[in-house]
């Protein structure tokens, strides 16, 4: 019987992080990378987790995860601007500082001292998101997100649906780019992974944050994995 990872007992979903990545590469690599999040979540308290990270933890055996070296971050815009801006209050610098130190690539990203792994944060203003769909997320943040417990922390994961519309719009936007084939393979294991459990995905959720054309795209995609997998009820 295949393991339960989505529980939803009340108004919000949990996502269970116990098994992430543990088929594809082992316990250690997937501590390192909970630690990360569990840091993440001490300086910023209303942090979303998205990009393919979020993508893995819908990702289950025996579908296994892309690899990814970094965490994407969704930030409030305040939090954002003060981070961009270096105006950040007294206590957010010193869990920053002592958590993270100065990333030597993009400004937006800092790196996590214990593991050194990248941490990317985003929000309206960053590029190639969409703006509309992003700030949608921040200001209906309960109806976009899923919940997840890392070690003591909880951080708000984007939804399956949403995350399918963001990929979409990127993938769309150049789908034979590494980002857009990247993007592509993330929605086709999690549709194979929801597919092969039974779960449910709210397609008209994701028809509503993309245009025709990309909701199009991910209709032929849906084809693609249906055309592959058959799904036989089961106990999950």
């Amino acid at each position: 019987m295949k393991q339960k990872f989505l529980k939803c007992e009340s108004d919000r979903c949990e996502v269970l992080a116990d098994d992430f990545f543990s088929h594809a590469v082992g316990n250690a690599h997937k501590s390192r990378f909970n630690n990360v999040i569990a840091d993440v979540v001490r300086v910023y308290p209303d942090a979303i987790l998205i990009g393919a990270i979020a993508a893995a933890k819908y990702i289950r055996p025996p579908v296994e995860p892309r690899m990814t070296y970094d965490v994407d971050i969704l930030l409030p815009e305040q939090d954002f601007e003060a981070f961009l801006a270096d105006d950040m209050p007294p206590e957010t610098v010193n869990a920053l500082e002592s958590l993270f130190e100065d990333s030597d690539s993009a400004m937006h990203s800092v790196k996590h001292r214990q593991t050194g792994i990248y941490v990317d944060f985003l929000s309206v203003q960053s590029k190639p998101v969409k703006k509309k769909l992003i700030r949608q997320i921040l200001n209906h943040r309960k109806q976009n997100t899923h919940l997840m417990k890392v070690g003591d922390s909880i951080i708000e994961i984007i939804k399956p649906e949403i995350l399918i519309a963001l990929k979409l719009n990127r993938h769309h936007k150049n789908p034979t780019s590494e980002k857009g084939l990247s993007d592509r393979l993330d929605i086709i294991k999690i549709l194979k992974t929801f597919n092969s459990r039974c779960l449910p995905l709210e397609t008209s959720l994701i028809e509503s944050c993309v245009t025709q054309t990309e909701f199009r795209r991910f209709e032929h995609i849906t084809a693609d994995v249906e055309y592959e997998m058959t799904c036989e009820p089961e106990n999950l």
